[in-house]
């Protein structure tokens, strides 16, 4: 049975408090979902828009190594911070069959939904910009939320994605 890899990063050592929230809820959720085979990767003092960092590294190897079957991180902007850096990790995953969790934005590629997120995603977002909240620009340096994801998704799959996601106007 193949692994799972869970990945954590910070920005700064003064961030270390931060990186020990992250672990505790990557492992709370390993613990509610019944997953015990895994490694866990981090990075501190690493900016997100680096996409070489020392552990993101050794974990896309094992990746290409098809040692695991899941990644599970934090969130986006945990994991990257530049859409191009995200979709070319996604891309790279699902070639070697493993999938992605963000459990903060409550994301999985093994779903449906999931799937067609990222799909949606990946049409939208390559030109790094968009009106985020309806106001300011999303670029590598903004991350999208809960809230965005279900405004974004209300704007492209209508009110039923106020069942998957909550509502956007919450």
């Amino acid at each position: 049975m193949k692994k799972v890899a869970l990945y954590a990063r910070v920005s700064t050592a003064d961030q270390h408090s931060g990186l020990e929230a992250q672990i505790r809820a990557l492992k709370e959720y390993c613990a509610q979902n019944r997953i015990e085979n895994y490694e866990l990767y981090t990075d501190e003092n690493f900016s997100g828009a680096k996409i070489s960092r020392p552990s993101l590294d050794r974990m896309m190897e094992s990746v290409r190594r098809d040692e695991f079957s899941i990644v599970i991180v934090y969130s986006f902007s945990r994991f990257a911070r530049s859409t191009t850096h995200l979709l070319s990790a996604l891309e790279e995953m699902k070639k070697h069959n493993t999938e992605f969790t963000s459990i903060t934005e409550k994301i999985e590629t093994n779903s449906p939904m999931g799937r067609a997120f990222f799909t949606l995603t990946g049409w939208f977002l390559p030109t790094r910009f968009l009106v985020r909240s309806f106001g300011r620009p999303l670029n590598d340096r903004s991350s999208l939320g809960p809230k965005d994801l279900a405004q974004f998704a209300f704007l492209f799959l209508g009110r039923r994605s106020s069942l998957l996601f909550g509502s956007a106007h919450s």
